[in-house]
Order: C-alpha cells, then sequence, then structure tokens
C-alpha cells in the first residue's frame, strides 16, 4: 500500500465522515489528568472519544503549545503569559502536580506532540487563541498551525474554532480544506450569521450566553443552523441528563469535561447516540 496514499496506521472517519452526534472531550478527558495533556488527551481517545478539543498559543520562540488560559499560573509551578518564556524554558516548569502529585513532572505539551500521537486517530476541535484581534504575530502562529496540520496529513481530521471574524476569514484564505467552526464572542450575537459570513460548516454554542430561556434559544439556533447545512456544537455539559437534553433539542455535538460519565450516560438517555463506526 501507498504510504503516503494511507498516512495514518489505524484510521477512524474523518471530521465530513463522523456521523452525528458526537461527544468531545474538552481540554481532553479532563476529570482524570490534567488538562491539555497527553494522559488527558490519550484517555478520551482510548475510551473512544468522537472528538478531542484544545486551545493552541505560540510561545516566545514561536513553538505552538497546547494551553487552555494565556497565563501558566493555574496549571503549573510556573508564572506569567506563554509568550514570555520559549518553549525550552516553558519544559522547566512542572505542568502535573497542581492537578496531583501523581503526575508531578508533567511538561508542557506542543500541537506537534498531540499530532505526532493522534493523527488520524480522533477528530480534533482546534481553539486557535486571540487577545486582540489578527495580529501579524497571531497570523504568523496561524500559517505555522496549518504547516503542523498538513506535515501530519490531518487536514480532514481537524477543524478550527473561533470567535475572531478576521481570523476565521483569514483561515479560509489560508487553508479552505480544513473547516471552520464560528464561535461565541459576545451576548447575543447570531452564530449561525457569522458562520455563513466566514463560510464555517459549524457553530459553538456558548452556555453563558443561553439567556434566560435556554432551551428555546438552543433549539432556534440548532433549526437555523441546520437549515442552512450547519452543525452545532455546544459548550459544555458535565451532566449526562443535560448533555441527553441538549442532544434532543438538535445540538450534534456536546463539548464535555467528563467524557466517560457523559458518553456512557447518553447511550441509555439519547439512544440515536453509537459509537460502533469508530
Amino acid at each position: 500500500m501507498n504510504q503516503n496514499a494511507f498516512p495514518h496506521p489505524c484510521p477512524v472517519l474523518c471530521d465530513r465522515e463522523m456521523p452525528y452526534p458526537r461527544i468531545c472531550a474538552h481540554r481532553g478527558f479532563n476529570s482524570v489528568a490534567p488538562e491539555n495533556s497527553l494522559p488527558a488527551y490519550g484517555a478520551a481517545v482510548a475510551l473512544g472519544a468522537e472528538e478531542i478539543e484544545f486551545d493552541l498559543w505560540a510561545a516566545k520562540d514561536g513553538t505552538v503549545i497546547s494551553l487552555h488560559d494565556c497565563s501558566i499560573d493555574r496549571v503549573s509551578d510556573g508564572h506569567g503569559n506563554v509568550w514570555d518564556y520559549t518553549y525550552e524554558e516553558l519544559c522547566a516548569f512542572d505542568f502535573g502536580s497542581r492537578y496531583s502529585d501523581a503526575y508531578r513532572g508533567l511538561r508542557i505539551l506542543t500541537f506537534e506532540e498531540i499530532l505526532q500521537k493522534f493523527a488520524g486517530q480522533v477528530v480534533m476541535n482546534v481553539h486557535v487563541k486571540d487577545t486582540c484581534g489578527l495580529t501579524p504575530e497571531l497570523d504568523a502562529t496561524l500559517q505555522n498551525i496549518i504547516t503542523l496540520i498538513r506535515r501530519y496529513h490531518n487536514e480532514d481530521y481537524c477543524y478550527f474554532m473561533t470567535g475572531n471574524v478576521p481570523l476565521l476569514l483569514r483561515m479560509r484564505e489560508l487553508a479552505p480544506e480544513i473547516a471552520r467552526c464560528a464561535g461565541a464572542e459576545t451576548y447575543g450575537e447570531d452564530l449561525v450569521d457569522k458562520a455563513l459570513l466566514t463560510d464555517s460548516k459549524k457553530i459553538q454554542l456558548f452556555q453563558p450566553h443561553f439567556g434566560a430561556e435556554p432551551r428555546e434559544y438552543v433549539r432556534a439556533a440548532c433549526e437555523k443552523a441546520h437549515k442552512n447545512g450547519i452543525a452545532v456544537n455546544v459548550f459544555w455539559s458535565d451532566d449526562p441528563h443535560e448533555a441527553a437534553d441538549y442532544l434532543a433539542l438538535g445540538c450534534d455535538c456536546i463539548l464535555s469535561n467528563d467524557y466517560q460519565r457523559v458518553s456512557a450516560g447518553i447511550r441509555s438517555l439519547f439512544p440515536a447516540y453509537r459509537r460502533d463506526f469508530l
């Protein structure tokens, strides 16, 4: 077999072929391992998660890092922002012991390490983080991310997520083959209109923006999205009953911090959820 034609050893279905509904392990299975770590992503993939989600920033030397906050304070024994340090300097900090002493010595994770381990093994919700719009620095980071995705033949397994409209448009310009997900930035914005403007095939609802009638908000957003051929993620649910309700309202993918509990629960609560296509 031509290795270049089939670059991944045991691939699952890619993003455009993977059926809905899905559960996405937010920052990996982070109720059993430190968020944005190989143990967290590995646990989710091993248990059959259809998607994993992670956030990307650039270190001082341009290395693309998996980290939720711009600051390293909450998850490590270091202080400051990720861009204050080179990757080599970041590796001196402990990114595991704040979660549990069992993970003491865990180092920060790069995007390339995620691709080395999991390319072709799971759909990746790639949240490209920004703090002040589409800057030259962010544009350079985006180009580095795209280069890595292409290097590991993972274009069909990744989709970009951001609420930044100029960034979504730049993603379309640089890598039209990689799908995009329009996220929320402000309360009350119409994410379907944002998706149509940026030619994004998904939206990601944000729970704090649901308002006084959350079920009606979700139902209406799903109806409008589906009429326009757009899939709907919802961030987040860690409760199986709530997650099953979101699916019943029309959501396609639930982001969860507690992958096993939610996926196991909704199999009985929402029979349409099956994993035998993995």
